[in-house]
């Protein structure tokens, strides 16, 4: 193992996926095949930098991805190797999730400030939007575009435009993953009811339901996640 590349520390605060991917790094970086084993769990704690549970909880994560097998009172071995279209893949997913969670928490104060603020004209434009998009999806059709009028719409309702434009940078940056993502349109199809959920909030001023809509929604968003990660399991 001394003449490999070590494994790069990592941050304590970071969660055991963290930890996972490191291992997977380091088993690309070293090129290593399948059954060559990885370092101890205390090995591992040292140069990672974290605790021995983090560590342990990291290995059966890759272990129920099929990337390595543990044996008991032996050790961790490489199951599958890692190629750079994987590590490629793992990336994404980790960033899609990033990006997704900062979406939701700025995209959830937009909303509360949009059913205390929306104009009257502003939801009627807002609700001829959603209806586009319920038409649309009624033949299981989903457009990206339309979908991020609504978005704009909404966060226009909110009267900040410091808001809209962070929202709207992060609904671009996950669009750009479309090519890995692959065809999801049938995830993003069952999000429209919740849209038009998200009006009716608007016209009754009720914050809780337009938040609840909103939670919707983003269960279905990491619907696509999920496809995201069994992607990088194959």
């Amino acid at each position: 193992m001394s003449m490999m590349e070590p494994i790069q520390p990592i941050a304590k605060d970071l969660l055991h996926e963290k930890v996972s991917d490191a291992i997977i790094s380091y088993i690309y970086r070293n090129g290593l095949k399948i059954g060559d084993k990885l370092p101890g769990e205390r090995q591992l704690a040292q140069e990672l930098m974290v605790g021995r549970n983090s560590v342990r909880l990291g290995l059966c994560q890759l272990e129920e991805a099929g990337i390595i097998e543990r044996l008991v009172g032996k050790g961790a071995f490489v199951r599958r190797e890692v190629n750079a279209d994987s590590i490629q893949l793992r990336l994404a997913r980790v960033n899609y999730q990033d990006l997704l969670e900062i979406k939701i928490s700025v995209e959830r104060l937009a909303i509360q400030r949009a059913v205390e603020r929306a104009s009257d004209q502003q939801i009627a434009h807002l609700k001829g939007i959603a209806q586009q998009l319920c038409a649309m999806a009624d033949e299981g059709r989903f457009s990206v575009q339309l979908d991020r009028e609504f978005h704009i719409a909404l966060l226009e309702c909110g009267g900040s435009s410091t808001l809209t434009q962070l929202v709207l940078s992060l609904i671009d940056s996950l669009n750009s993953f479309t090519k890995i993502l692959g065809n999801v349109s049938d995830i993003w199809v069952k999000t429209i009811p919740f849209h038009m959920d998200i009006v009716k909030a608007l016209e009754q001023r009720q914050t809780s339901y337009a938040v609840a809509a909103h939670e919707y929604i983003y269960r279905y968003d990491l619907e696509v996640l999920n496809d995201l990660a069994e992607k990088e399991i194959q």
